[in-house]
């Protein structure tokens, strides 16, 4: 291996919001985004996992199947190197699409994995429940998350590049003492 930034394959956004296309989709992105620039490599071959199109979820007798077909979503987050995980919060946590997907996974699953709690709320203190929540719940699956999780008011949204730029500025040097590497 050289010192050479590892290229982006390997990196995923998953997304827990019930809604495709969403403003925490975009602010996962950003993360995903400033954190791989800050790394000298280019954003190209960032895989997103939106759960609002590819995940089915069922409350009643027939199975729930999700709208697209493509990648088996389970298998790219066990795959990731970098796994930026966004969130809405909804009820002070992250969202239940967003649980449902993570309880499929079997303790240290995740344990090859780097992950970037990341969560959106109305009120700062619902984001910090939640993103604190996530990284939680991304331990006990065995992912290392080495910076702190990043909490964003949905009233500062429109400044979402910005705060994911500051936020990698911040925190990139923490993951890279868990370097993030091509499958």
């Amino acid at each position: 291996m050289t010192g050479a930034p590892p290229p982006a394959a390997g990196v995923v956004v998953l997304v827990g919001n019930p809604r495709a296309g969403s403003r925490t989709r975009e602010l996962g992105e950003a993360v995903a985004t400033a954190l791989l620039d800050r790394r000298g490599d280019s954003p190209r071959g960032v895989q997103v996992v939106e759960l609002a199109e590819t995940v089915g979820v069922s409350f009643g007798p027939e199975p729930a199947y999700g709208a697209t077909s493509g990648p088996d979503p389970f298998e790219a987050v066990r795959a990731a190197r970098l796994l930026v995980v966004a969130t809405p919060a909804y009820k002070g946590s992250y969202t239940g699409l967003l649980k449902v997907f993570l309880d499929q996974f079997a303790h240290r699953q995740l344990a090859d994995v780097t992950a970037v709690p990341v969560a959106v709320a109305a009120a700062p203190a619902h984001a910090d429940a939640a993103a604190s929540a996530l990284r939680d719940v991304l331990v006990e699956l065995g992912a290392r998350v080495p910076a702190p999780p990043l909490a964003v008011p949905e009233s500062r949204l429109a400044d979402g590049h910005d705060i994911a730029g500051r936020w990698a500025d911040q925190h990139a040097a923490a993951l890279t003492h868990h370097p993030v590497t091509a499958v």
